[in-house]
Formats: C-alpha cells, structure tokens, sequence
C-alpha cells in the first residue's frame, strides 16, 4: 500500500483508545495488540512489529500521550491525530474499527472513551457512528 504512515501514526489513535479512561486494562492492551497488528499489515508495506514490541512502544510513549490528553491542549492534540487518517477511506473504517474494538473490550462504559469515538467518527464523516456502544453497570 503506498502512503506515508508511519508506526507511531498508527499507534497512537490506538494507545489514545486505551489511556483515555485512564485505566489500562488487561483486555484492552491485548486488543491493542490485535488492532495494531493488522493496521499496520494493511497500512504499511513490511509494517509488522512483534506484539512485544507494540507493549514496549506502548510504555514507552504511554506518559506522554496521557500529558497531551489532560492538558489544556488535549482537543488539537487529538484532533492532529484523527486528521492524520482524513481522505483515505480503507484508513478510516479499519483505524474507527480498531479503535471501537479496544474501547468496548474491557466491556465497560467510560465517558471519554465515547467521546473519542464520537469525535473520530464525526471528524471522519459518519454522520452518526455506525453502532453503538453501551455501558454494562
């Protein structure tokens, strides 16, 4: 595939997904691994990275990528990231997917973690999120 993605593009939007109930949890690191695997096989030629590589990129990045979603300039932040996707529709349906995947995998509701998957699919032009997530309380 030819385009200019690079690991970190992919990861983030993910690890995003995961940090920003600001609970990690085992089942969603691990669907992060699932997610992150087969973005990057589709998204970038020879891509692939070991699951144990994508933990470490994980931890390594996790403290900084919470930083930039509780500061006064979490919205650009997240908006630069999302917008990285803009105009490429295989990018799109397979990272809003991806990211729906590791936010309802813990099976619980969270409030920011809605947030950001509504912000994604708006930015990206659903005009309402093709499924809905629902908490279990």
């Amino acid at each position: 595939m030819s385009n200019n993605y690079t690991t970190q593009d992919i990861l983030t939007p993910l690890a995003l997904t995961v940090i920003i109930d600001t609970k990690v949890r085992d089942p969603e690191l691990t669907e992060f691994v699932v997610q992150a695997e087969g973005l990057l096989d589709l998204l970038i030629e020879g891509g692939s990275i070991n699951s144990s590589d994508m933990i470490v990129w994980f931890k390594d990045n996790e403290t900084d990528l919470t930083k930039r979603i509780t500061n006064a300039r979490k919205n650009t932040f997240v908006l630069t990231t999302l917008n990285r996707f803009k105009n490429d529709d295989i990018a799109i349906e397979a990272m809003y997917d991806a990211m729906l995947a590791i936010s309802i995998s813990d099976k619980e509701y969270h409030v920011d973690e809605s947030d950001l998957i509504k912000s994604a699919a708006s930015l990206w032009g659903y005009e309402r999120p093709p499924f809905k997530v629902t908490g279990q309380h």
